[in-house]
Order: structure tokens, then C-alpha cells, then sequence
């Protein structure tokens, strides 16, 4: 299943403070918006080909003729997850470029829902199937919109990602540059994509050699197509082999004799920039055509060392979605914080134009410091600044307006940049500065009942132990039952926003909690744990003698350590067997 997940992708407090959570997460907004329209590309004669839906975002400061970047959606995915997860709306806004988001809409073959077909020897090869319907796309919006032709770029996450690649490979006379995130290299099997569900994965893969002779039956433009591969380390859908034969084969297919391997085409390596909130020690490296800095890149890598667990509860925590940065969403097989995909990209994008050309545009604003950035109250706010770039022009100045920032009091404020070059073009650009109490709770200190299956269904619990049998909170990792256990009742509490656990947390049982329904000061009148009896003990539920009993009440659980039992605490420390009604 590739979609964002490949070919299976897994997967009262005080108000100022809930405030903050909650602001901290949302997407920051664009500084300018655009429309969005809906087309079809109805079924070509040539073979495999299929009716195609597709969506066109363009900003309203558009200037023609305007670059075009295709985004191609990963598996259990839509082109509506693109256009409002990714980032890339506010990418388009922000430097001046059409997207355009296609969506399969139907397909044929064994696969898992909306992936492209990549490993369908009939959907890679130029003139059919579903590469060719693509390339059909990009002329049907040519003829409705002034695209510039040295500026058309692809790019796409999972199956998507993998499609790109064949994009790239099949029309290289047409695609100016691509950038693959969790793709795989040309002429791959369905065997490239790990299966197992488990961490870390496992999967086959064809050898570089074969990669090569793959591209080079098929390439008949002599146009190197540059490529940027996009990859988390940590995926466990689709590995980092798939990254590092994807960068090997497309140097040697494409470098120029003597430059055609990571050794000596490798002319820079930096970190990645910019990112949100965490740059997970990402590497940007550059492979150039005579490797050194300055000159065209044949391939440029973006690893990051990500996490696996993402914060949506429809994805798989295997490590494998695509990074929006500050105007992405957590959506499915999406994440927020990270090194910022689109802007990486876009940088990547504007210095390859197929005749090597840097067109006239807006200026392009770079903020100084995190977005969102976060004043305790009542302390100095001190404005980072911000810098602005013009092709034409160079560096522009920046004009800052941060007066509505009060740091007395807590909320949300906005500083707003703008910027304006030699032919008038201005972009204005929004600097989202949180003031917060760094003395408020943190906890929610609201509590859910549900059964354990009903936990994990809701983001506060996860499945894990031997064969995922088991159900674990979210918050302290405490086993509370069966994962398929759909019939019995567990509570579990919040502590900060997102964190569940099975006891209640201290601030909130302690007279400091918030107003949820387990705050007010006071604990719950029962409490209960499903654990092994060798945990209860451990946590002074329990105790040993024999045989283990509960501490307080005395009831025996048994003999064996390693059995699960009902423990309920009915008033402070006293402990029985049982659940709490």
C-alpha cells in the first residue's frame, strides 16, 4: 500500500495555556491567498490510460509566464491532503508558482487505495498509462494558464514519490526538475516497499546496475533532469536504500564522466534550512556536475533523522509522511515540525530551470527566528527581523510593523514584513508571536472512558507488545488491556495536550488541575490498572509473599509474575483486585 504510506502505511486548565497548545499547532496563515480549481482529463486513445481529476491552486500575485510544480499524493492519500496538508498553498503564494495537485481517481491492478502505479511495467514508460497521463495534465494546464516552459517541476511523497522518479525518467524533455520524498528508484517491484508493519523494515531491492540500464532503455532526451531525493532514515516503509540507489544511479546516468559518483561530485554538505521547531539534524548535500559549489546540481539529498510517530491517528508512526513546516498540517502521513519540505524544495526548484535562467518575481521574505515564536508575558519582546531576496534586484529591505505585540498580556499577535522591489512587486509576509503564562499548568486534566480498542481508535492509547495484543497509554506506556478489547471500560487522564496516562497526573490530583472533568483537586473515587502482576508489585499496587496481593486490601492475584489482573484503588494507596464499577 503506498500512500502517504506506501504500500502500507501505518499505522480545567488555565485557559492561556490551552490557548497556547492549541496556537502553536494550527498552520500560520498565508500573507496573500489564491483559488483553487477543479478539472478532468478525460481517458487519452493511447494505452492504460484513464480519466484523471485534477486540482490547480494559483496565488493571486501571480506573474506570467509563471512556473508550474506538479505534487503527486501517496497512497490512502487524495489531492485534497496536498493542497491542505502540505504546505505547498503557501509555498505558491509565497514564491509565485502554479500547483498543481492530480489525483488517480481510478486504477487498475492489486494495489492498495489511491496508489500510483510505479511498478506497473505499463504505468512507467513513455506515451501510456499513468506517467503519460500526467505529462497530459501538465500540457492541459499549459493551455489554460501561461506556464513557463523552462520551469515545469514535479515532486511527491510515497507512491507519489516513486511516480515522480518515473516522471522524471520517462519525460525529461518536459520536466525541468523533480523532487521525490519516500520515493524509489526507476523500474522498481512492489517488493521495494517494506510490508512487515514492524520497525525497522525489511525489502527488496533491484541493484544499482540494473537501476541504470532501467533509465538508460527508457531516457531518449539527453537532458540531465536534476533531482533532489528527499528521505527520513528512520522510514520503515520505504528505506533509506531506496534514497541513497536512487542518488547513485541518477549520478551515474546523468553525471559527467569523472563526476558520476558520490565521491567526487559531492560539493557541499550543510544543514538543512529552513525548518520548524526541529531540524532533526537534517543534511542537505549537494552532488554537482564538476563537483564544486557554484555549479548545476546532478542530485541534491535532504536525510533527516525524523521521528516515527506522527501526531495524526490515520497514519502508521513508521516514520514515513511529508514535512509542511510552518504552513503544513498534521495530517495523514504529514507532519508539521521538521525541516520545512516545501521551501527546501522550491529553493531547489528555482535554481534549476532547464536553461539555467532565474526569471523576474516577487521578492521573497525570510524570517529570522522560529514562527510561531513564543514571549513569556511581561518580559521584552525583541523582533529577530526578518531578510528579502529579488532575482533581479538582490537583497531588497524590509519594512517590520510588530505595534500590535503586547506582552502583557497573553494571546496571539502577529508581526507583519513586507518588502518591495525595483518594478513595485511587494510581498508581505506574518510573524505569529505567542505570549504565554510560563507559570500556568500545563495539564488538561480532562479523563476518557472507553475500552482499550476505542483508546487506540482515539489517538490516547497505542497498540504494542507481542503481535500489537496489547494496549499501552499514550502518556506513561502502562498496559491497560487487550488492543482488541472492545467491550471493557478503562479511564484514562490528560496530562499536557495529547498525553493520556493511566493515573491521574499529580498536578491534577493535587489541588493545582485544570477544569476537566478529573480536575478541581480532587482524584477520581476509583481508579483501576490492567498490568502484570510482577508491574503491580513494582508500582506498590501489590506485593509478594507466596503469591502476590493487593497492597491495602489484601486480595490474592495469583502466583505467576508475568499474569495480567484488575487492580482498583479505592480510596488513596488501598488497592483491591477488581475494576471500579
Amino acid at each position: 500500500m503506498i500512500t502517504g504510506s506506501f504500500i502500507s502505511l501505518r499505522v480545567g486548565t488555565a485557559l492561556s495555556t490551552f490557548m497556547l497548545s492549541a496556537l502553536l499547532m494550527a498552520p500560520a496563515a498565508p500573507s496573500s491567498a489564491g483559488q483553487t480549481y477543479s478539472y478532468s482529463l478525460p481517458q487519452q486513445p493511447y494505452s492504460q490510460s484513464r480519466t484523471r481529476d485534477y486540482k490547480v491552486y494559483v496565488p493571486d500575485n501571480i506573474t506570467t509566464p509563471a512556473p508550474m510544480v506538479m505534487a503527486l499524493h501517496g497512497c490512502k492519500q487524495t489531492n485534497n491532503d496536498v493542497l491542505n496538508d502540505w504546505g505547498l498553498t503557501a509555498a505558491a503564494d509565497t514564491y509565485g508558482f502554479i500547483l498543481v495537485a492530480p489525483f488517480i481517481t481510478s486504477y487498475d491492478g492489486l494495489r492498495n487505495e489511491n496508489c500510483w502505479g510505479f511498478w506497473f511495467d505499463h504505468h512507467r514508460h513513455e506515451g501510456a498509462g499513468e506517467t503519460e497521463d500526467l505529462h497530459q495534465i501538465g500540457l492541459a494546464v499549459e493551455a489554460n494558464y501561461a506556464i513557463d516552459p523552462n520551469r515545469r517541476f514535479i515532486t511527491g511523497l510515497s507512491s507519489g514519490g516513486a511516480m515522480t522518479i518515473v516522471a522524471a525518467v520517462t519525460h525529461n524533455e518536459y520536466w525541468a526538475a523533480a523532487a521525490p520524498a519516500a520515493g524509489l528508484p526507476y523500474g522498481e517491484d512492489a517488493g521495494s516497499v517494506s510490508l512487515s508493519g514492524q520497525c525497522p523494515g525489511s525489502a527488496n531491492f533491484h541493484s544499482v546496475s540494473r537501476v541504470i540500464s532501467d533509465m538508460q532503455s527508457e531516457l531518449d532526451d539527453s537532458y540531465p533532469i536534476p533531482l533532489m531525493v528527499l528521505q527520513n532514515e528512520n522510514d520503515c516503509t520505504v528505506l533509506k536504500t531506496a534514497a541513497d540507489n536512487t542518488r547513485d544511479a541518477h549520478l551515474k546516468v546523468f553525471g559527467t564522466p569523472s563526476f558520476d559518483h558520490t565521491t567526487a561530485a559531492q560539493a557541499s554538505s550543510t544543514a538543512c534550512a529552513p525548518y520548524y521547531q526541529n531540524n532533526y539534524s537534517c543534511q542537505h548535500i549537494r552532488y554537482t556536475e564538476d563537483g564544486t559549489v557554484g555549479t548545476r546540481s546532478v542530485v541534491e539529498t535532504i536525510y533527516l533523522d525524523g521521528p516515527l510517530s506522527t501526531p495524526n491517528t490515520q497514519d502508521t508512526n513508521h516514520g514515513h509522511y511529508w514535512v509542511g513546516g510552518a504552513n503544513g498540517n498534521n495530517g495523514k502521513w504529514s507532519v508539521k515540525v521538521g525541516p520545512s519540505y516545501p521551501d527546501i524544495i522550491w529553493d531547489f526548484f528555482d535554481r534549476h530551470s532547464r536553461d539555467g535562467s532565474q526569471p523576474e518575481g516577487f521578492p521573497v521574505i525570510t524570517l529570522i527566528g522560529d514562527n510561531p515564536m513564543t514571549v513569556a508575558i511581561n518580559t521584552t519582546f525583541t523582533d529577530p527581523g526578518a531578510t528579502a531576496d529579488d532575482a533581479e534586484d538582490g537583497s531588497v529591505t524590509v519594512t517590520a510593523d510588530c505595534s500590535a505585540v503586547d506582552t502583557s498580556t497573553v494571546g496571539s499577535y502577529t508581526c507583519t514584513y513586507s518588502a518591495t522591489d525595483s518594478d513595485s512587486n511587494t510581498t508581505v509576509k506574518d510573524r505569529e508571536v505567542v505570549v504565554y503564562d510560563p507559570n500556568a499548568p500545563t495539564e488538561t486534566c480532562e479523563q476518557a472512558t472507553a475500552s482499550p480498542n476505542a483508546h487506540i481508535s482515539a489517538g490516547r492509547a497505542y497498540a504494542g507488545g507481542a503481535y500489537n495484543y496489547r494496549t499501552f497509554a499514550n502518556g506513561d506506556n502502562v498496559d491497560i488491556g487487550a488492543s482488541y478489547d472492545t467491550w471493557n471500560s478503562v479511564t484514562l487522564y490528560e496530562g499536557d495536550p495529547g498525553l493520556w496516562y493511566a493515573s491521574v497526573p499529580t498536578a491534577c490530583s493535587g489541588g493545582g488541575g485544570g477544569g476537566g472533568n478529573g480536575g478541581g483537586g480532587e482524584p477520581p473515587v476509583c481508579q483501576d490498572w490492567n498490568d502484570t502482576n510482577l508491574n503491580h508489585d513494582n508500582a506498590g499496587r501489590a506485593y509478594y509473599t507466596g503469591g502476590y496481593y493487593s497492597t491495602g486490601g489484601d486480595d490474592f492475584l495469583g502466583s505467576v509474575s508475568g499474569v495480567y489482573t484488575w487492580v482498583k484503588e479505592t480510596s488513596e494507596g488501598f488497592y483491591e483486585a477488581g475494576q471500579c464499577n
